[in-house]
């Protein structure tokens, strides 16, 4: 194996890794009391779209030229769902269907950039 496989290889078992915690870490974020958003009219949408294009990041990475990607994709927008559904339970929270648009265009993002790195490369 080259260098070059030898890191994509190390690079995709790592996002791999990380994915999950990384899921863990949005809703706990999610759901404490203390999270702020970033200053402006638009920082919490910010926050949702970076919180998800890294989420979205890792599993396409990780899952790279795999079908299971794809699902994740749809699996990364229905838990942007699921935490505003957490967050309509929660008093200090409130659900957002903004928000949740903020989560997909996030995952969106993230397609568009893979989507143009590959028309690149060929």
């Amino acid at each position: 194996m080259d260098a070059a496989r030898f890191g994509e290889s190390r690079l995709r078992t790592l996002c791999r890794r990380a994915l999950p915690p990384a899921v863990l870490v949005v809703l706990v974020l999610s759901v404490i009391r203390t999270a702020q958003p970033l200053p402006g009219q638009y920082g919490d949408k910010i926050e949702h779209a970076l919180a998800f294009f890294v989420l979205a990041a890792l599993a396409g990475i990780g899952h790279a030229g795999s079908a299971l990607a794809s699902r994740l994709m749809i699996a990364l927008i229905g838990y942007g769902l699921l935490i505003e559904c957490i967050q309509w339970c929660i008093p200090w929270r409130e659900f957002s269907l903004l928000d949740w648009a903020a989560d997909a265009m996030g995952v969106l993002c993230w397609l568009l950039l893979a989507w143009l790195r590959r028309r690149v490369m060929r």
